[in-house]
C-alpha cells in the first residue's frame, strides 16, 4: 500500500494520507512524503501503519532520529558512515573554546525546518545559536567546518552527484530508510562526511525527482523489497 501526499506518476494505487489515518487497512505502508518530522502528517502516517500492525517505511523510531542531528550522527558513525566531530550545547563560550570558525550549527528541536547556519564569528554563532534553539529553549548541534558544504537531494538514496557523495546517500537509507530528504555533508580533502538531514520542500521536487520516486515506488511494490526492512 502506498501513501503520498506528492502525486506520483505510477499505475499503482495512492492512498493520500488522511484517508489513510482515517483507514484500518493491514498491509505493508510504503509511506512517501516530502516532510516526515515529529508532528507532521508524514510522521503520523508511519505512526499509525505500526499502530495497526503495518510493516512500514519509514519507521517512525527512525523519523524520531534522523531529523535530530546528534542521534543521526551517533547511529551513522556505528555503521561506518563517516561524520564529523560534534558537540551539542547552547553555550557560545563551549563552541569558541572547542571549535575555530567557521562552524556548522544544526537545530536539536525537530521542530525546525531549515535547521542550518553557517557562522563565520562570534555575532553570527549568537544569532544562529537564538534562531535554531528556537530562543535558548533548545541545545544546538556544532560542528567545525573544515571542507566545503555539499546539501542536496536523497531519494531513496540516490543523488546525482560524486560517487563517494552518492555512498554516504545510499548508506544513510540503508540504515533509516527515509524515502526523500536533504541531506547535507562535508567534503574534506579527499573525504565526505555526513553532518545533517532535513525535510524536502514540495517546491524542490522536480518533475524529474518525480519520476525516479514514482520508478522506485513501483520497483519496490512489484519486487517486495520491503520484506526485508
Amino acid at each position: 500500500m502506498v501513501v503520498s501526499n506528492i502525486d506520483l506518476t505510477t499505475n499503482l494505487p495512492i492512498m493520500k494520507p488522511l484517508t489513510f489515518l482515517e483507514s484500518s487497512v493491514k498491509d505493508f505502508t510504503l509511506n512517501i512524503n516530502n516532510d516526515y518530522r515529529y508532528l507532521k502528517t508524514g510522521y503520523y502516517v508511519s505512526l499509525h501503519a505500526e499502530v495497526l500492525g503495518n510493516p512500514v517505511i519509514p519507521p517512525s523510531e527512525n523519523i524520531l532520529d534522523v531529523y535530530r542531528t546528534p542521534l543521526l550522527l551517533l547511529k551513522a558513525s556505528k555503521v561506518g558512515i563517516p561524520t564529523i566531530p560534534h558537540i551539542v550545547t547552547d553555550s557560545v563560550k563551549q563552541i569558541i573554546s572547542q571549535f575555530a570558525f567557521p562552524v556548522v550549527v544544526f537545530a536539536v528541536n525537530p521542530f525546525s525546518y531549515d535547521g542550518c547556519r553557517i557562522a563565520k564569528n562570534r555575532s553570527a554563532l549568537y544569532r544562529a545559536i537564538k534562531s535554531l534553539s528556537m530562543n535558548y529553549k533548545f541545545d544546538v548541534c556544532v560542528q567545525p567546518l573544515k571542507g566545503t558544504m555539499l546539501s542536496f537531494k536523497s531519494i531513496f538514496g540516490k543523488c546525482n552527484l560524486e560517487e563517494d557523495v552518492k555512498k554516504i546517500s545510499a548508506k544513510v537509507y540503508e540504515l533509516f530508510k527515509i524515502p526523500i530528504c536533504k541531506l547535507h555533508v562535508q567534503r574534506i580533502e579527499n573525504g565526505v562526511y555526513l553532518c545533517g538531514l532535513q525535510p524536502l520542500k514540495r517546491e524542490e521536487i522536480s518533475p524529474q525527482d518525480l519520476r525516479i520516486i514514482s520508478k522506485e515506488v513501483s520497483r519496490i511494490s512489484n519486487t517486495g523489497d520491503h520484506l526485508i526492512v
